[in-house]
């Protein structure tokens, strides 16, 4: 009999902790960890949803009911949902002894007491909570803590060639026993057997599924699942005849998959991208992105309509790649959208689906049009319409193909990169590089996974493994080779950029540190595919590099440039007690908004939450300086000297002096309170 589970999230703490570090919480990856528990009867989460009301509507999507937790006054009463939140676990504890596990997601060590308790009640307690934001005592009274850094981590450290891989393996064993039999459909533990037979490091618990039958209900596109005769049982689809069509239309999901554009069943997408066209037309420049697929949500749900928020995110994505949009956003999430003058319905649909053959090309994959058309729409008859949008995807990857620049020695480089200054010194590292192996896909995504393993322990060992796949992709680039994409190139070129500048800072070289932190944000634009890999490194590369001005006048800050937001750093650095160290860091910002302003406008966004939400000492005039500097207007390295026009309570911090106030035992790891671990 399966598990009962019953989940309680402090989400204030969660949030607020994985706010800091990530930029969000990903509240799909903590239920995803409850699951693998047994079926969650129970969800509930504790907080002050007028403050936190962008997660409302995610919360709801999975079912968790919402317990408000008013503030009185000014300043967050946090015992308030330590207290409700206890008196709730103990009492489902002992009312529903169904239940056998509790997960409780906070890093709290007021939460200690309650999972001691359960436990004495002999219940199986998980907790979930950041790194640097989880008490000790807490692991060490659950069963079992899970890292929420490694849900998210885990993100960057492997590939969507993994799944296509194990599908790929899936297809050979199926048809290699459907040749062996007289029957068509295969028991399901005999396909699980036949497919460790053939790659012993198959494990579908690796790829996110906790049973195998999920793994396989999953790969519905491909194979077929029927109950019959008190089994499951396994089949390949019908429409999937042909061993080379089966090659050819996983090659292309496959490349879609890698390049962040997973495809979604044209009815869905259809339907989906008519409702975004309808809600942007009538009212344009009022919706970022992300505000379009928040508000389709709703919309679906208060219709009835079945509609995931990933479904509608993946076919929104197809915006930031299609020539829809009049002006192109800098950034998706702090830009409202507005379409292209005389643009039908029909074309923007167009458009956007030419989109996932415009990925295709990028990857010099041959594009055959009656595959396409079952790939795209189910079926091999719609090759006219397939044909109009390999037309529109050839004129637009025309259009991304300007002129290259010749540089380093010779080597040609796209021209976005070849006129960048700050990617120069990457360019020539690139160039000097000489590799030891033969250039293969398989080597690079080798090569870049051993990297990002070991990226935080040993810099030096990363940047070399991230700087071998770049120079790999980057011959295949030139050599068109099938799957090579510039989109990799520039993964690679980042993640070389963040190891290297790591190992610069860590070796106090912060003159050399500062030149790859710079190529970094040079790369890493929001409005380019690679943003999606690497954005959860951008709050942290922010961080170091702010931390770049005190470090080099021998000014260290008494905190953890790692385990603080970028935000709250420049407050601390607007308001530095030495004029030497805010000038650097005036100089630091203003180039960043030379290279990369929507970095900024994010750190923008964040001070004003901070300064209305959590009254951040500070904040408000450091919010004022960044919108200056991002205007092009005059600011001074002294506060209370600005050339517009300082406020009387413009300040410069002085020892001892607190930039917030306590908001609790949020602990960083080593028990010491937020405020103080901001004290100067």
């Amino acid at each position: 009999m399966e598990e009962h589970v019953a989940v309680y999230i402090d989400f204030e703490n969660i949030a607020i902790s994985a706010e800091e570090a990530y930029g969000r919480c990903d509240l799909d990856k903590v239920l995803e960890v409850a699951a693998k528990y047994g079926r969650c009867v129970l969800k509930k989460a504790y907080g002050d949803w007028t403050r936190f009301s962008r997660y409302r509507q995610e919360l709801i999507e999975h079912a968790i009911d919402l317990t408000q937790l008013f503030r009185y006054g000014s300043y967050s009463k946090k015992n308030s949902a330590d207290i409700v939140m206890a008196v709730d676990a103990l009492e489902t504890a002992i009312t529903r002894p169904g239940i056998s596990t509790f997960v409780l997601v906070t890093g709290d060590s007021d939460f200690s007491a309650v999972a001691r308790k359960l436990r004495e009640y002999g219940k199986h307690v998980i907790g979930i909570g950041l790194r640097d934001a989880t008490s000790d005592v807490l692991v060490r009274s659950c069963d079992e803590f899970i890292i929420y850094d490694t849900l998210v981590d885990g993100e960057d450290s492997t590939t969507n060639y993994d799944i296509e891989q194990a599908r790929q393996l899936l297809l050979t064993v199926v048809q290699q026993l459907g040749s062996r039999s007289k029957e068509t459909a295969m028991p399901i533990n005999v396909v699980r057997q036949e497919m460790v037979k053939l790659d012993a490091d198959f494990d579908e618990a690796a790829l996110g599924f906790r049973q195998f039958r999920y793994f396989i209900e999953a790969q519905k596109d491909l194979v077929s699942v029927q109950f019959s005769n008190n089994g499951y049982y396994v089949s390949l689809r019908s429409t999937l005849v042909a061993r080379a069509e089966i090659d050819h239309t996983l090659q292309y999901r496959t490349a879609l998959n890698t390049s962040g554009f997973r495809l979604v069943e044209q009815h869905t997408r259809q339907d989906v991208l008519q409702n975004l066209y309808t809600l942007l037309a009538a009212e344009p420049g009022v919706y970022t992105l992300t505000d379009a697929v928040l508000q389709l949500k709703e919309n679906y749900d208060a219709e009835n309509i079945l509609r995931s928020r990933d479904e509608i995110q993946d076919v929104a994505k197809l915006l930031k790649m299609a020539a829809v949009l009049e002006p192109h956003p800098q950034s998706w999430e702090l830009d409202t959208l507005t379409l292209r003058k005389e643009l039908s319905i029909q074309d923007f649909v167009r458009q956007c689906e030419s989109v996932y053959l415009t990925v295709l090309l990028q990857k010099n994959l041959d594009l055959r049009s009656s595959l396409l058309s079952t790939l795209l729409y189910g079926k091999a008859d719609r090759e006219d319409e397939v044909r109009q949008l390999k037309q529109l995807a050839q004129a637009n990857q025309a259009d991304a193909d300007t002129p290259a620049q010749s540089v380093n020695n010779g080597y040609v480089w796209p021209r976005h990169l070849a006129e960048s200054p700050e990617v120069q010194i990457v360019l020539t590292d690139l160039t000097n590089w000489s590799l030891d192996e033969e250039a293969s896909l398989d080597a690079a995504t080798r090569l870049n996974n051993q990297g990002l393993r070991i990226r935080t322990a040993d810099f030096e060992r990363a940047r070399v493994y991230f700087l071998k796949a770049a120079k790999m992709m980057y011959e295949m680039l030139n050599n068109r080779q099938p799957g090579a994409s510039l989109m990799d190139l520039e993964w690679y070129l980042a993640s070389y950029c963040a190891a290297t500048a790591g190992a610069h800072f860590s070796r106090h070289n912060y003159a050399q540190a500062f030149h790859y932190y710079l190529a970094f944000f040079a790369l890493v634009k929001e409005t380019e595919p690679v943003w999606d890999k690497v954005r959860k490194l951008v709050p942290p590369m922010l961080s170091f590099y702010f931390t770049i001005a005190p470090n080099e006048h021998n000014d260290l800050l008494k905190v953890s440039p790692g385990r603080t937001h970028p935000a709250r750093l420049a407050v601390l650095l607007h308001n530095h007690r030495n004029p030497e160290v805010r000038r650097r860091w005036l100089e630091m910002v203003r180039e960043l908004v030379k290279i990369n302003s929507p970095l900024l406008r994010g750190i923008i966004q964040r001070l004003a939450f901070l300064e209305e939400e959590d009254q951040l000492t500070g904040s408000r005039q450091t919010r004022r300086t960044l919108t200056r500097l991002i205007n092009n207007e005059t600011v001074s390295a002294d506060p209370l000297l600005d050339a517009n026009g300082a406020d009387v309570d413009d300040f410069v911090l002085e020892d001892g002096d607190d930039i917030t106030h306590d908001i609790g035992d949020d602990n960083f790891g080593n028990g010491v309170s937020e405020a103080e671990t901001f004290r100067i």
